[in-house]
């Protein structure tokens, strides 16, 4: 299955390449239809939040499955993107990058034949996004998780001036986790244990 959607998403970064929206757009759906066995329709009308509830009441999560669909919605928002629809991009590529995070939250080690290049591409253009907490957090322990913890910081403190109510709480957490780490490992992840201390200082104050 991945090896045929590997050669079907090439087919629609073709179209995209070529601005055959239209097109790309019928594949696309055809493609929700093909690899995740469902409604197009209904991937774009429901939540994030409510498309993982959808599919976890298929059986739980289906790496195939799962992984697919967030490659078609990638595809999906990097076209609607290009086409001036920043609000219909975000939305797709919201649902992509939280698929993304929850295959990959279920695996020890990313799969081999899973190209996570094209995760990378949804992360940057989802970075400085406000994200619903259930993807927000999944975000940071990925960036965590492959030593970007700038990244990771910088994802942290934007929820605190979004309208999540948690922000503060979950900056503090992410502190700490940070505190119980050594030097070297900070500083390769993009910090000094004195802005570590700072910023948890920081909210301590607060």
């Amino acid at each position: 299955m991945i090896q045929q959607l590997s050669s079907f998403v090439a087919g629609l970064k073709q179209l995209r390449g070529k601005k055959q929206w239209e097109q790309l757009h019928v594949q696309i759906g055809e493609g929700i239809g093909r690899f995740a066995g469902l409604n197009p329709s209904l991937i774009h009308a429901i939540s994030e939040d409510d498309l993982i509830q959808l599919l976890s009441a298929r059986g739980g999560i289906d790496l195939d499955r799962w992984w697919a669909l967030a490659e078609l919605l990638r595809e999906e928002g990097l076209a609607l993107d290009e086409q001036g629809d920043p609000v219909g991009a975000d939305r797709a590529l919201s649902k992509s990058l939280r698929l993304y995070l929850e295959v990959l939250s279920e695996v020890d080690e990313v799969p081999h034949f899973l190209n996570v290049t094209d995760l990378e591409a949804v992360v940057e253009r989802m970075i400085d996004r406000d994200l619903l907490r259930s993807t927000r957090l999944p975000l940071v322990e990925y960036l965590v998780s492959t030593g970007r913890l700038d990244a990771a910081e910088n994802v942290t403190l934007w929820a605190m001036d979004g309208p999540d109510p948690h922000g503060p709480e979950d900056a503090r957490a992410f502190y700490e986790g940070l505190m119980r780490k050594p030097d070297d490992q900070l500083r390769e992840g993009g910090l000094s244990r004195e802005e570590v201390e700072a910023g948890l200082a920081n909210l301590t104050a607060e």
